[in-house]
């Protein structure tokens, strides 16, 4: 991992001291390990990762699915809808390592292959001839005819896809910059020993500064509902739920 949601030098401006180097106590080294430590905290916290790099966007492999069937209005269902557990996602893409094997009667397809001919949409406004299209933000897939080449058929074990994606937010949002900063100063702080910070009469021990900006970064997740990610109308027809909806 590396230094995504802040740098280095947003920590040293937060704690008002002159930027960390190789030379200083904490060293620059240092205080990225930390950065990279309230990062991953902040993404086990939050069930998600705030960053598409490479190094901080989320994975998960084959994740078990059931797919609604869904009315389009005209009383014949022949549509399903995935709701994959981690959204927004990044498009799924075969060349990325993403699958999404769909049950197709009595085998698993995995619609992302080249050799499957299948044709997919990035955007859920893109859907004429498709066989599958993506709600990227709510973390959807529709899969086109699933009545008809299931014909009512169940799966294996009620798992009707198996499917390998990742998932990030595109760009860093403020809030959780800010929360990072503050975990990552909370573990500076709370090393007395560092003397980064001066102590005097008029100010907070080390100890209570450390746990003022824990408390902190914990309010910041909180207030912004950033701990309890609920995309409730999508959650509610997808995962391992069961029935129809109407388009």
């Amino acid at each position: 991992m590396s230094a995504i949601y802040c740098s280095e030098q947003d920590v040293a401006a937060f704690l008002q001291v002159p930027n960390f180097s190789g030379s200083t106590t904490p060293a620059t080294a240092t205080v990225v390990s930390f950065i990279e430590m309230a990062q991953e905290r902040i993404n086990q916290l939050t069930d998600h990762a705030w960053n598409s790099h490479a190094t901080t966007r989320g994975q998960v492999t084959e994740e078990r699915v059931r797919i609604q069937r869904v009315d389009q209005g005209s009383g014949v269902n022949t549509r399903g809808r995935l709701q994959l557990r981690h959204f927004p996602i990044m498009a799924l893409d075969n060349a990325e390592g993403d699958l999404m094997n769909i049950w197709e009667s009595s085998s698993y397809v995995d619609y992302l292959h080249p050799s499957n001919s299948k044709t997919g949409s990035g955007t859920p406004t893109d859907i004429v001839g498709k066989d599958y299209w993506q709600d990227t933000t709510r973390g959807l897939v529709y899969i086109n005819n699933f009545h008809t080449i299931n014909n009512l058929l169940s799966s294996p074990s009620d798992v009707d896809a198996y499917v390998t994606y990742r998932y990030a937010t595109a760009t860093t949002p403020a809030d959780i910059k800010l929360a990072t900063i503050y975990f990552t100063a909370a573990t500076i702080a709370m090393n007395d020993d560092l003397n980064l910070m001066a102590e005097g009469d008029d100010s907070m021990d080390n100890a209570t500064k450390s746990q003022k900006f824990e408390d902190m970064a914990m309010k910041i997740l909180k207030d912004n509902k950033r701990l309890d990610r609920k995309f409730t109308m999508s959650r509610s027809i997808g995962g391992f739920g069961t029935g129809r909806s109407t388009l």
